[in-house]
């Protein structure tokens, strides 16, 4: 809002009476009024508010015989200057001020509010206050040097670093300084950008005297409001023979990735000639440092390195030790020690260097899913905000060039060529869970080549009932509203085995869909579980529904269900109500958070349902598996029809699911040919391909990463590999755990074996990436970014398979 608008809205609040007033006759004769009113700030909304509830706080202000004017002075974060003037003797006056804040103002930080009343009499009365407004989009200044505790001394210099940030653009920055010296500088920008990082460098005059004097950085925005950051003070010492070394500190995580930063300060009036940094192992061998040469001329030097240690997957986790150590320009030297910065630290003069490389998202964002191309060594994460795939290369770490999809792409999986050989195309289907449609994206052009709609389901009731005057069977039709945006998504070859172009197999995308709260009862919030043909020349779609079927009861009701594809498309009935399917309707629905993989033979599916549910009764865990070798089955009833999906695990085998868990899924995960299943729970879950449970796996947290061994081809309830090639080693699965680790389980016998420490815990998807080399690879998504581990040997303690005699 600006200046007009304010002083409007204020003007509004005081016409409409926001003011308790008091008033009185004016007194016949005179009367010398020398007592000066009086007049406080009043915070009724507190120190602090969000910008959303706008910029509030009340002025109270009193004098014996009338106040003539109230002026209000708002600086910093909202510029304002308005005055109320009162026409009749007023002694008490509550003004309260709320001025509301449009959603793309930039009004926030620091707001100064001045007050002053004046008496009838020219008496007058002033009071200071300020108040915090939250808004990310408000004018931020900060000092980043120099830092508290900041020395210098005539002669030398001291850096100064101010960051300044403003979605409407920043047209000035600088710093000044008060006290003992006192310099003002500042850079105008005419091009306005939204964030500036300005260094500069404060020359200390050679006659400076000791003592101290406070830096702190300013701001000017486009609409003129000015901001200042907090001040820091800098002493001024006078250096005559300097024999003392200078004072050094530095900042490093306690649990650190090899490529991990670290940053050293060093402060001394004589100047620093250089600074750096060693780390060595328990045993006194080098892994790592560098020394910065400077010239002397600066009092106070921060420098921030890689650590870049000299360490082997094969030796993390390893204990360092480190030691930072500074020269002045006399000569001294100094260093400090890791135990004077933390409270606990893990040994003195130590940290712990464990597993992994962390990028941070290129421009931020959020990741909801991730896929791994072996072909290009590659993995794609779905980041929800920006509506892109992020492209990170597995072999240096680092991020490429994104790829725009849909919007909010959430699902992600990759396009199979030869499902009995297990390989696929470089292309990628995305779920847009923002839209109704999956994105074809081309990876190895970096682009989406086609968007491909989805079907709208009706999905209905029928409710036979026979009316008892006239005998007539009459039908009762309910039709339930259902979303259709996707979430999460695996895909399938079926028949022939080959989907590469010419081949004889039809490429089916299998997706949950993300509810909303327009959905009819008894499915709101709830989502459905469907296949899509990508490739057909004839559009083909199918809902589940085959694990609602129920036996026929009151409770019960006849489905029938149509695909819709617009106005343009006739209308196909997929499932006849004359076919008399029962169903129980609150298990066509699946809770708000469905998982969906496929195996890497794209031969089979498991599906968890996860998630929340408003009503306890409904928030069953259900696990589904899929074989689409199994086939879709059409059936003809009378004059009608129906499509049964034949690989769709049964209503029996999902509800045994339910009975053998009850708990909200987390996660899943399959293995290569689909035989190994895993669900997490409370614990992890794992099944065959029959939803029949093998075991459990010890572990509980929310995180939801986990994925098994790359080519894990065994058969739960036998032990062996399908190949022949597996080795026991390879039998396993990596969990993420809750602490900052992750686990490794043998599948079989379900005992954990191993955990690969990590500087931060997996909260995203987590990816057993496979290179050229044979080298496994765990991809996963942490607070902090992408972490990449090099996964050390895995020693499996246990046997290979059963015990191969006959029977006893």
């Amino acid at each position: 809002m600006g200046h007009l608008g304010q002083r409007g809205a204020l003007a509004l609040l005081v016409a409409s009476l926001v003011l308790a007033c008091a008033e009185q006759r004016f007194r016949l004769g005179f009367e010398t009024d020398t007592q000066a009113p009086t007049v406080s700030i009043v915070k009724t909304a507190g120190d602090t508010m969000d910008v959303a509830k706008g910029v509030q706080f009340t002025v109270s202000a009193r004098d014996n015989l009338g106040l003539k004017t109230i002026t209000i002075s708002l600086r910093g974060g909202l510029l304002l200057d308005t005055a109320i003037t009162f026409t009749s003797a007023v002694t008490t006056a509550d003004v309260a001020v709320n001025l509301s804040q449009p959603p793309n103002s930039t009004v926030g930080g620091r707001i100064t509010i001045d007050v002053t009343a004046t008496d009838g009499n020219n008496n007058s009365a002033t009071a200071r206050d300020s108040i915090f407004v939250i808004n990310l989009k408000a004018l931020s200044v900060t000092l980043f040097n120099p830092t508290p505790g900041a020395v210098t001394a005539p002669g030398k210099q001291l850096p100064i670093e101010v960051l300044a940030t403003q979605a409407s653009g920043i047209r000035l920055v600088g710093w000044e300084t008060v006290g003992a010296v006192n310099v003002k500088d500042s850079t105008f920008y005419a091009n306005q950008p939204d964030t500036v990082r300005l260094s500069d460098t404060l020359a200390i005059p050679a006659n400076a005297s000791a003592g101290t004097f406070l830096v702190s950085g300013f701001a000017v925005d486009s609409a003129g409001r000015r901001v200042t950051s907090s001040a820091v003070t800098v002493t001024v010492q006078l250096v005559v023979a300097d024999s003392i070394g200078p004072v050094v500190s530095f900042s490093v995580p306690r649990r650190v990735e090899v490529r991990d930063s670290i940053t050293v300060r060093a402060r001394d009036p004589s100047g620093v000639a250089s600074i750096g940094w060693v780390a060595r192992d328990a045993g006194g061998t080098v892994l790592g440092g560098k020394t910065t040469t400077l010239g002397g001329t600066l009092t106070d030097v921060s420098v921030t390195d890689n650590l870049n240690l000299s360490l082997t997957a094969a030796q993390l986790p390893k204990l360092a030790v480190i030691k930072a150590f500074a020269t002045d320009a006399a000569g001294n030297t100094d260093s400090a020690r890791v135990d004077t910065l933390r409270v606990a630290p893990v040994r003195a003069d130590s940290i712990t260097v464990v597993n992994g490389i962390t990028k941070p998202l290129p421009a931020g964002g959020r990741v909801a899913d991730a896929i791994f191309n072996r072909n290009q060594n590659r993995v794609y994460l779905t980041n929800i905000d920006l509506d892109r795939l992020e492209v990170f290369d597995v072999s240096d770490t680092s991020f490429k060039t994104a790829i725009p999809v849909g919007s909010r792409p959430w699902g992600i999986a990759l396009w199979p060529r030869d499902a009995a050989a297990g390989t696929n195309a470089d292309t990628v289907i995305v779920a847009n869970s923002g839209g109704t449609d999956l994105s074809i994206v081309d990876v190895s052009l970096g682009q989406q080549r086609r968007r491909v709609p989805l079907p709208l389901f009706r999905v209905q009731t029928v409710h036979s009932k026979v009316d008892p005057a006239t005998g007539v069977i009459n039908q009762e039709i309910t039709e339930y509203t259902v979303s259709d945006r996707p979430q999460y998504l695996g895909v399938v070859c079926r028949g022939g085995g080959t989907c590469k172009p010419g081949g004889t197999g039809d490429v089916l995308a299998v997706y949950s869909t993300t509810p909303t709260a327009g959905q009819s009862n008894p499915l709101p919030r709830r989502g459905t579980v469907r296949w899509e043909n990508l490739t057909s020349a004839t559009p083909q779609s199918h809902l589940f529904w085959e694990q609602a079927g129920a036996t026929f009861t009151s409770a019960n009701d006849t489905l029938q269900l149509f695909v819709n594809r617009g106005p343009t498309v006739p209308e196909e009935l997929v499932l006849g109500a004359l076919c008399g399917r029962v169903v129980n309707k609150q298990e066509l629905g699946f809770l708000d958070t469905t998982f969906v993989r496929n195996s890497g033979n794209f031969s089979r599916i498991i599906i968890g349902e996860g998630g929340s549910s408003a009503t306890p009764a409904l928030a069953f865990a259900r696990a589904l598996t899929y074989d689409v070798s199994l086939g879709l089955q059409t059936n003809t009833c009378g004059t009608q029809s129906e499509q049964v999906d034949l690989g769709i695990a049964g209503a029996l085998e999902v509800r045994s699911f339910i009975a053998n868990t009850a708990i909200p899924v987390r996660a899943v995960g399959i293995n290569f040919n689909g035989l190994v299943s895993l669900v997490r729970a409370d614990s992890v879950y794992v099944l065959d391909q029959n939803l029949r449970l093998k075991g459990l796996m010890s572990i509980g947290g929310p995180n939801f990463g986990m994925d098994l061994n790359f080519n894990h081809d065994f058969d739960p309830n036998t032990g062996a590999s399908a190949s022949g090639t597996v080795t026991k080693d390879e039998r396993v699965a990596f969990v993420a755990s809750p602490d900052p680790q992750i686990d490794v389980f043998d599948t079989f016998y379900f005992g954990k074996l191993a955990s690969i420490p990590m500087r931060d815990p997996v909260i995203g998807p987590l990816r057993v990436a496979k290179l050229p080399s044979g080298e496994q690879v765990l991809i996963g998504v942490t607070a902090r970014g992408v972490v990449t581990v090099r996964l050390p040997a895995i020693s499996n303690s246990f046997p290979a398979s059963r015990w191969p005699g006959g029977q006893p």
